[in-house]
C-alpha cells in the first residue's frame, strides 16, 4: 500500500512539473513574440534561465523513470487477432485404409434398406466427406454424405452430424436418385452433386465439377466392389 502511495505521489509530481515546464516556455515564447527589439532565439533565451528550468527538468525526468510501466487493457497472452480461428474438419485428413471400419455396420444396414450396393454408399461418402462425420462444405453441406440442412429436414434427419442418420438418409436419397433415373448410376450421381433440377433441365450443360465428381465417384466405386 505505502510503494503504491509513493509511486502516485511520484506521478503526480511528474505531472505538475511537467505542466509548469509547459506554462515556462509558453510564457518565454510569448515574451519573445511580444519583444521586437530582441534578436535572441527562444533556445537562447531558455538557455539564459538555468535556475528555473533546469531542476524543473531534472526532477521531471527523475520521477518518470521511477513511474511503474504502462500495460495494456488485454491480458490474455495473445492479442484477439491471433486468437485461432473455428475450423471446421478437413475432409481429406483421414486416411483411406483406416476411414471406413468404424462405419461398416451401418453402410450394410443401409444398404440391406434401401438396396444400394454398399460399394457405392462407400464411394459417395469417400468423395463427400472421406468418412469424417463432421465435414462441413462452403456450402452448408455436412456430415458424412454431405446433406443440405433443407435435404436433410425433408429426410427426417435431426442430427446431421450423426453417423447413422445421415448415412442412412444419404442412402435413401441415392436410392431415390437411382428411381428417378431408371437406374442409371450417372444421372442419379450427377444429381446428387448438381440437383436432380439440373440434371432433368440441363442434362448436356453438367459443370465441370459434376463432371470430375463423377469420375471421381465411379473410381472409387469400382475400387470398393473389387
Amino acid at each position: 500500500m505505502e510503494s503504491s502511495t509513493t509511486e502516485q505521489t511520484q506521478q503526480a509530481s511528474a505531472q505538475n512539473l511537467a505542466e509548469a515546464l509547459s506554462l515556462q516556455m509558453l510564457q518565454t515564447t510569448l515574451s519573445l513574440a511580444g519583444d521586437g527589439a530582441s534578436d535572441a532565439s527562444p533556445a537562447q533565451t531558455l538557455g539564459q534561465q538555468p535556475s528555473l528550468l533546469q531542476p524543473l527538468i531534472k526532477a521531471y525526468a527523475d520521477a518518470a523513470a521511477q513511474a511503474p510501466p504502462s500495460q495494456t487493457a488485454y491480458s490474455g497472452g495473445e492479442s484477439p487477432s491471433t486468437q485461432p480461428a473455428a475450423v471446421y474438419p478437413s475432409a481429406s485428413s483421414t486416411p483411406l485404409g483406416s476411414d471406413k471400419e468404424w462405419l461398416e455396420p451401418i453402410i450394410a444396414k443401409a444398404s440391406r434398406r434401401y438396396g444400394v450396393e454398399t460399394g457405392l454408399i462407400k464411394a459417395v461418402i469417400k468423395a463427400e466427406s472421406n468418412f469424417n462425420p463432421t465435414a462441413v462444405s462452403s456450402a452448408g453441406a455436412r456430415g458424412l454424405m454431405q446433406l443440405m440442412p433443407g435435404t436433410a429436414r425433408s429426410l427426417g434427419v435431426n442430427d446431421s452430424f450423426d453417423p447413422e442418420q445421415n448415412v442412412m438418409a444419404g442412402t435413401r436419397f441415392l436410392r431415390d436418385l437411382l428411381d428417378r433415373y431408371d437406374g442409371n448410376v450417372d444421372s442419379a450421381l450427377a444429381a446428387y452433386n448438381w440437383g436432380p433440377g439440373n440434371v432433368d433441365r440441363r442434362p448436356d450443360r453438367m459443370p465441370r465439377e459434376t463432371q470430375n465428381y463423377l469420375v471421381r465417384v465411379k473410381q472409387l466405386y469400382a475400387s470398393y466392389s473389387a
